[in-house]
């Protein structure tokens, strides 16, 4: 009776811990998708790319919630895109340097999120 308790338990926690990343994977592509999509739009003419930085960041609070790296990565593309539009450099580089801080700080994110947190009762 007791092997047949362990085994259920560790199959419940192995199958809790592999549903964990499909609702991350799930906010993960809606955020892509509509930053690919902001980033069309912007670059037909219809947003400016400061507006267009400021949507995407806006959206992934939406998602996320507040996350100071990503805080951080969007501060700088801001500045880049502003600098842009000033004509302190091209928007070509602006949108080089911002998307490898963004794709950055998502990797650090998604390094240092745990795929799954045990609840406190647990560790009684």
């Amino acid at each position: 009776m007791w092997k047949l308790f362990c085994s259920v338990l560790v199959l419940g926690l192995a199958a809790c811990a592999s549903r964990g990343p499909t609702v991350a994977g799930t906010e993960r592509s809606d955020w892509q998708s509509y930053r690919a999509n902001t980033l069309a739009q912007r670059n037909q003419g219809q947003l400016s790319p400061v507006e267009a930085q400021e949507r995407i960041e806006s959206r992934y609070e939406e998602l996320y919630g507040v996350d100071p790296v990503m805080e951080g990565a969007f501060a700088y593309g801001l500045k880049l895109y502003e600098a842009a539009d000033a004509g302190d450099m091209s928007l070509a580089e602006a949108d080089s340097l911002a998307q490898s801080e963004i794709d950055q700080a998502l990797a650090h994110r998604d390094y240092t999120m745990p795929k799954y947190v045990f609840p406190p009762e647990a560790s009684h």
